[in-house]
Parts: C-alpha cells; sequence; structure tokens
C-alpha cells in the first residue's frame, strides 16, 4: 500500500511541475513521447488520486476535521472536546464548516472519479478499471447525499465534458436507484484476463475482493432505505447477499496511509487528533465509555487511554458532551474528576491515531451486522441474525489490530464477549444497530448515517447556549451558501422538494 501512496506524491508533483510549465518550446514538449497525453496517460493515476483523497482532503483533512470530527464525532457521542469550535454535540451555527464537505467532494473527489469513468468509458482495454471508477463513484456520491440529500449527481463534474457548470440537483431516491444499478453492474464486470488495476490503493488489483466490496456496498445502501422503501431495501440486499459479500476482516476495504508527508499521505483524521491544540481537548465520549463498561468491552483501552496510564474501567471516565471551557465545571464537580480534563479518557492515538494508520472504508464487521439485521427482518441472505450478529460483533473487535498490533484482541476474548452479550431476537435490532455504532468509531459518517436511520443507540441531546435546534441532534447538514447565488435555480428546486435547507430536515431515506 505504502509504495502506492509514494507513487501517487511523485505523480502529483510532477503534474504540478507540468502545470507550472511556461510555453516555450510548445511544439515539443507536446511531441516528446515522454510526456503525459492522451495516448499515453496511464489513468490509473486517477484512480489513486479519487480513493486517496476520499480520505480526506489534502489541505489539511479540511472536511474530515470539520465534517467528520467537529460535527459527526461529537454529534454521535464517540468523541467530547471543550474547543468551542467543536460545535456538533452544541448544535450552534458554523454554515462554513457544514459546506466543508459539499465543496471539497465535487472539487477533490468527484472531478478524479468522472475523469476516470469518462477516460476509460467504451476502451475494452481499461474495462477492469472502468469498473472499478463505477463503484468509486458510488462510493463517494453515497456519502455526498446521506450528509446533504439531494445533490448533483447525474452532471456533476461534468464542465469539461459537456460545459455543465450548474448541474441540477437530483433526488435522493433516484441517485440511490442509479449507484445501486451501476454497483450490481460492475460487481459483476470484473474480468481476471482483461487490464490490471496499478493505482488501486484498496485491494491492490484483487479482483475477487473488489466484487464483494461492491456487493457489500449494495447492502450498506440497500439497509439505507429501510423506512423509505422497505421492499426495495429487502430485494436489493438479498441481491448483495446472492452475489457475495465479504467474508472475513482479511476483505476489509481500507487504506493504509503513508507518513512521509505533512499533509498529502498521512491518515486524515489522525492529523487532526495529534494536533497541539486539539489532542488535549479530546477525550472519549461518556456515553461511549459507559456502554463499553457496561458490556465488559476490551476495546476501551484499545479505542482510549487513560492519561495516567491505568486501564481499570471501574475508575475510568468518560467526559460528557455538549460543553465547552466556558460552560462546564470540568473539574470539581460531583461525578467529574478533580484533575479536570486528566481525568477523562482520551483517544488512544499511539493505535487509532497513527499517521501511517488505515482509514477504514467498508469492514466485515459492519458487513455481518447488516446482514445480522437483515435476518432479523426475515430475509433471505442466507444464516440466521444469531449467526451474523455473533461473527460482526466479533469481527468488530478483531480488527483493530489492522490499525496497529498494539490494538490486537485475541480470539478467546472476542468469543468471550459474545457469549457475554449474546443476541436476543426481543431487542435484535437496538443490539445490532449499537453494535454498528461501537464498530464505526472513526468513521463518524457512517455511524451519523445508520443512527438517523435506525434511531440507536439512543442518544440523549445535550442543551447549550445558543443552541439553534432546540435541544435535538441535528438530521443532516445545510448546504453552501454559495449554491444560493451560484447555482441558485437548481438548488431552490432541491430545497423546494426536500421541505426546508435546515438541519433538522430529513434526507429522503431518513423520512
Amino acid at each position: 500500500m505504502k509504495r502506492f501512496l509514494n507513487k501517487f506524491t511523485f505523480l502529483l508533483v510532477g503534474f504540478v511541475l507540468i502545470a507550472q510549465g511556461c510555453t516555450k518550446d510548445f511544439t515539443d514538449i507536446n511531441t516528446d513521447p515522454t510526456s503525459a497525453g492522451a495516448d499515453n496517460f496511464d489513468p490509473n493515476s486517477l484512480l489513486t488520486s479519487a480513493q486517496l483523497r476520499y480520505t480526506g482532503s489534502t489541505d489539511f483533512a479540511y472536511e474530515t476535521w470539520r465534517t467528520n470530527l467537529i460535527y459527526f464525532s461529537v454529534m454521535m457521542q464517540h468523541l467530547a472536546n471543550v474547543n468551542g469550535y467543536w460545535v456538533g454535540d452544541k448544535s450552534r451555527n458554523n454554515a462554513g464548516y457544514e459546506a466543508s464537505y459539499f465543496e471539497r467532494a465535487y472539487d477533490e473527489q468527484v472531478k478524479y472519479v468522472i475523469d476516470l469513468v469518462r477516460f476509460t468509458e467504451d476502451k475494452p482495454e481499461y474495462k477492469n478499471l472502468h469498473n472499478a471508477a463505477h463503484i468509486m463513484r458510488a462510493l463517494i456520491f453515497h456519502r455526498l447525499t446521506d450528509i446533504y440529500g439531494d445533490v448533483p449527481y447525474s452532471e456533476a463534474g461534468l464542465g469539461f465534458y459537456e460545459l455543465i457548470y450548474t448541474p441540477k440537483y437530483d433526488t435522493q431516491e433516484s441517485i440511490y436507484d442509479d449507484m445501486l444499478s451501476e454497483l450490481e453492474a460492475a460487481a459483476n464486470g470484473f474480468d481476471p484476463n482483461a487490464d490490471q488495476l496499478t493505482g488501486d490503493l484498496i485491494f491492490n488489483g484483487d479482483f475477487a475482493k473488489w466484487k464483494k466490496f461492491a456487493n457489500s456496498l449494495m447492502l450498506r445502501l440497500a439497509m439505507r432505505l429501510t423506512k423509505a422503501d422497505e421492499a426495495k431495501a429487502k430485494a436489493w440486499a438479498e441481491k448483495a447477499a446472492a452475489g457475495g459479500v465479504m467474508t472475513s476482516n482479511d476483505d476489509n476495504a481500507l487504506i493504509l496511509h503513508d507518513a512521509s508527508s505533512d499533509r498529502l499521505t498521512p491518515c486524515r483524521t489522525s492529523i487532526v487528533m495529534n494536533l497541539s491544540y486539539e489532542s488535549p481537548n479530546m477525550r472519549l465520549s461518556q456515553t461511549f465509555v459507559d456502554w463499553m463498561k457496561s458490556k465488559g468491552d476490551p476495546r476501551l483501552f484499545v479505542y482510549g487511554k487513560n492519561p495516567d496510564g491505568t486501564t481499570n474501567p471501574a475508575t475510568t471516565i468518560g467526559m460528557p458532551n455538549g460543553y465547552d471551557q466556558a460552560n462546564k465545571p470540568i473539574s470539581g464537580a460531583p461525578g467529574y474528576p478533580a484533575n479536570g480534563l486528566d481525568g477523562y479518557i482520551a483517544p488512544n492515538l499511539p493505535i487509532v491515531g497513527k499517521m501511517d494508520g488505515p482509514t477504514f472504508l467498508l469492514t466485515y464487521a459492519e458487513v455481518e451486522l447488516l446482514l445480522a439485521e437483515a435476518a432479523q427482518r426475515t430475509w433471505a441472505v442466507g444464516g440466521t441474525a444469531a449467526e451474523h450478529y455473533n461473527k460482526g460483533v466479533k469481527a468488530a473487535l478483531t480488527y483493530l489490530s489492522q490499525y496497529d498490533a498494539a490494538g490486537a484482541i485475541a480470539e478467546v476474548d472476542a468469543d468471550a464477549y459474545v457469549a457475554a452479550n449474546p443476541y436476543n431476537a426481543a431487542n435484535g435490532l437496538q443490539q445490532i444497530a449499537e453494535q454498528y455504532w461501537a464498530a464505526t468509531f472513526l468513521n463518524e459518517y457512517e455511524a451519523f448515517a445508520n443512527w438517523r436511520r435506525t434511531g440507536y443507540p439512543q442518544l440523549t441531546p445535550t442543551t447549550f447556549p445558543s443552541d439553534i435546534t432546540g435541544g435535538k441532534i441535528p438530521r443532516r447538514l445545510r448546504y453552501p451558501t454559495s449554491e444560493y447565488s451560484n447555482n441558485e435555480a437548481h438548488i431552490m428546486e432541491a430545497v423546494a422538494r426536500q421541505g426546508a435547507d435546515d438541519n433538522l430536515t430529513p434526507v429522503w431515506w431518513d423520512q
């Protein structure tokens, strides 16, 4: 993996140098057989770019910082932070932060993946790369539409190709229909005898894993629809399971980062979590810590680390959400540590905050827990809800070694945890969703989406001065204000369809 990241760095530097070159000797430059042109350009570099930038902006983790962490991680009460600009659990207004994912995704993800789709279109020599491009396209837009609702989709990224600079906003329902169909076609389109993927940071060109990934992503999209269209959700979930989904932690979709550059290749969440003005104020949430303690969860001291080095759950305290330095007596109050922030358990940065650690895109644990829910609903996905639940929970513990060897949880301990927290059909959906929440720690985009869909865990909203949601946890982020001036007609159509552009108006599949 790391050698591909290094290769990407060199390619990017090369593109920058080319872009900055002057026009002297223009003819010679443009006939140089060693320069990149339509005839000798390797589009695998676009796959590398789309994959790496999906993990976060190269602009100092711009949207990862604001959307995944400042908003979603504290909204989902995995983390707590007393820096006042961590507004997610304080329901305060920051239009720039809310717009960050929209702005960066279209500039830094959609652009590359649409270029890749177009460059490989109707070219048999890039058959497999074209299928990978469509899977990446679904992955990218899946997150975008989950955050905002209706978004530019069918016309997005086509400024160069079709001179469309103000793309229409497609309905979320139509976006989901198209993504599911494209995943089905791509999953069944890989040909081991055709072109090889040489710029693949996720699976290193393993087509069997790409097919499992496509079907597993299909399953995740299908389960998003359980409230909006259960019949459609059932049909696509069963199709995904029949097509073949992930079967072990070896199939996990992840990008292993490289710490050789300060912004381009390190893990984006780790960049933020290690900042000198973030880590001292960042702690595990009281909600999450109390949940893990109640279940005897061995992940407590993988995800977290007590400042004094102790590992006694009984004396480990998570920090409550919804406060900042000025509005919380974080030391000396009853039930809170006398030594303030140093008394709360913090993220275990040597394990989950490594600069050269992984970004997980989709895991086997998630897949098994989604299958457990599908089985609980009596859908034909093979196996029982209990079987899938047990596999999913065990995988969620044992995959942590992929962060770092120090995060490994022994199989015997994982089995003991599963036995101590058995599946119970009477409250099975809640159990499954809570384990999914625990398994998506730091993939807060996914934690937020699944919480909206299932309603679990049952999070208690916080209260804070100047709260703009009336003490309710948001259901979506608002569109960038720039869209109202740059793409007014289309965004107004989208807002009219959805009802409002505010934090409490749910997206289509959340209604």
